[in-house]
């Protein structure tokens, strides 16, 4: 990115390969992934750092990792998300997100989400729309479901 003052000293010039604007899960996301090819990439929002609407989401993210249902699966979840779905939802498209929602859990562990987690330092899962098992990640408790109310 280069960087160049303007005659007026508020205004900055700013040049970059791709801009993406909105900050939140799919817009960060998106950043991680061109920078991770080595482009070069700038990531605009309007709400300061921690504060996106990402990250203050009450629910969480859902992902069959098992560490408080060791008997969960991506079977299972994408069981759950299709009858949630009333059988609307894509079973292809399901299955698809229901298998690779570890690998998403992980990298955004990886990125520096801050995912609740157990006093033995396990990600916290917990009950979160009609789903069988305790497979929602989140990021602090604000409202919602807690792990110990079902």
């Amino acid at each position: 990115m280069s960087i160049s003052k303007s005659p007026n000293r508020s205004e900055r010039l700013l040049a970059t390969s791709v801009l993406v604007i909105g900050t939140g899960g799919a817009g960060l996301r998106a950043s991680i992934e061109l920078a991770e090819r080595g482009v070069q990439v700038l990531a605009v929002g309007k709400r300061r750092a921690h504060d996106a609407h990402t990250t203050l989401a009450a629910g969480g993210i859902n992902a069959a990792l098992g560490t408080m249902d060791p008997e969960d699966s991506w079977q299972q979840h994408a069981a759950d998300t299709l009858r949630e779905s009333y059988f609307l939802a894509d079973p292809a498209i399901v299955e698809v997100v229901a298998r690779g929602a570890a690998q998403g859990i992980e990298d955004l562990e990886r990125w520096g989400m801050p995912f609740a987690r157990e006093e033995d330092g396990r990600i916290s899962q917990r009950f979160f729309g009609a789903h069988k098992y305790r497979r929602t990640c989140y990021a602090g408790i604000t409202r919602g479901w807690r792990s110990s109310e079902r």
